[in-house]
């Protein structure tokens, strides 16, 4: 992917990345008001050589010092000093609480320890750090050296101070990095979704096939019926469905409009393709043969109760005449007819391949411009291959977001064993940012009408 697909990938999926931004951010928000504060304060002890010495002396006291006070900040925790400073505190202080909150250490290179304490309350934390302080500060010397004087001293250079700021949690970071793994989550969402998806959404997604001729993307599958740009961004797309069917030598004799799966409205397409043809004057005959029971046919809605309208099956079987079952389309201009299917049987399939279905086309094709087949799924019906293989060219109808590349290599497959080799595409229901243009003004539309 470069970065366009990218940016293409979050312009459609934009949500996604907005929800787990909210749920990381919502999560870090949660975790801040249920977590128990921490707070930290530190006491410092200075170690130091006593009495009156010599420079030299005072030089070999510092070096000894610096040297000692590791020994010291490991006496800190140490159940002598803990229980010393246990006691001052009184109020059934134990010493095994002590150790739980204070650690001690010494600075690098300085006669310095300091004394740490962490826990969630801050008056108790700068009483127990002060008291190990002062503990130390006296025991230290004694057991340094003891029965003597020691020469060593320690002294509370720093008390420990009441904390006013909790060092655990802190708003304004956790929601940071909750909004950041959010957002970070959101794109991984979308990046893994979309490798391993497989349906087409855009020219681009198409398997490279030299069956192929040409590819047409049609926009706004939620816009059919509206009016705006969108709706005449889609209406130009017709026209250059139009224009490389012209151009392709396929607007002639019968197209066969074969979807791939069951998830194209070939209904829908193949009535907006007629009449951007009835647009430069073209009669054009809409072909129902999608024998499936009528919940099943793509574009028909109809009962099982409502008596089917005469039509092909009729017309294949003898029990109608041609002039019997064509009709103008409702709505549509005048040079746009149409055939229903009819009343279809189990075994009204089988007729398509007979010289029945070959004599009706030819007969349609004396009285119209372009007779447009409107087959069942390739997919799923075999009589699909049948209609492509009578037919002069192939359209084959892709469903933007729902057709996967697999159901369209299968469909090329089952057109190329009745040696149909070259085959258009609509793309229908392309996503505007995968067009990579913007829609067509009104004004622009009517012009190229």
């Amino acid at each position: 992917m470069i970065l366009h697909d990218y940016v293409r990938l979050l312009l459609h999926r934009w949500w996604v990345v907005a929800g787990c931004v909210f749920l990381g951010a919502g999560s870090a928000v949660a975790l801040t008001l249920t977590a128990t504060p921490t707070y930290y304060t530190q006491a410092t002890v200075y170690a130091a050589i006593g009495g009156s010495v010599s420079p030299g002396d005072l030089q070999q006291g510092n070096a000894f010092t610096t040297q000692r006070v590791t020994t010291y900040a490991g006496l800190a925790t140490t159940q002598t000093v803990l229980s010393r400073a246990a006691a001052s505190l009184g109020d059934g202080t134990e010493v095994e609480d002590l150790r739980a909150t204070i650690s001690a250490a010494a600075r690098d290179q300085t006669a310095l320890i300091d004394i740490t304490a962490t826990g969630s309350d801050p008056v108790l934390l700068a009483e127990q750090a002060n008291a190990v302080a002062t503990a130390l500060a006296a025991e230290a010397p004694l057991l340094d050296a003891p029965g003597s004087a020691s020469p060593v001293q320690l002294t509370v250079v720093q008390p420990a101070e009441v904390p006013e700021n909790a060092l655990t949690p802190r708003p304004g970071n956790n929601v940071l990095v909750g909004t950041l793994v959010g957002l970070l989550a959101g794109v991984g969402i979308l990046v893994v979704a979309d490798a391993l998806n497989t349906r087409v959404r855009s020219a681009r997604d198409l398997p490279r096939s030299p069956a192929v001729a040409t590819v047409t993307s049609i926009p706004g599958a939620l816009q059919r019926f509206r009016r705006g740009p969108r709706s005449d961004q889609r209406l130009e797309s017709f026209r250059n469905l139009r224009a490389n069917l012209q151009f392709g030598g396929q607007t002639h004799g019968t197209l066969a409009l074969a979807p791939v799966s069951a998830t194209s409205d070939v209904s829908t397409v193949a009535h907006e393709l007629g009449v951007v043809f009835a647009e430069i004057g073209s009669r054009i005959v809409l072909v129902h043969v999608d024998f499936r029971q009528p919940g099943q046919r793509s574009g028909q809605a109809r009962t099982a109760e409502t008596p089917a309208a005469p039509g092909v099956a009729d017309v294949l079987d003898g029990a109608g005449s041609l002039d019997a079952v064509l009709r103008p389309v409702e709505g549509g201009p005048p040079e746009l007819w149409e055939v229903p299917a009819g009343t279809t049987r189990p075994s009204s399939a089988q007729l398509l391949g007979t010289p029945a279905m070959t004599q009706f086309l030819a007969d349609l094709t004396s009285r119209f411009d372009l007779v447009l087949v409107l087959s069942p799924p390739v997919v799923e019906r075999s009589e699909s291959a049948v209609v492509a293989a009578l037919a002069d060219s192939t359209l084959v109808v892709v469903e933007a977001g729902k057709t996967r590349r697999s159901e369209f290599l299968h469909a090329l497959e089952r057109l190329e064993g009745v040696r149909v080799t070259s085959v258009s595409v609509a793309i229908d229901g392309v996503h505007v940012a995968d067009l990579g243009g913007r829609s067509t003004p009104p004004g622009d539309a009517a012009a190229s009408a």
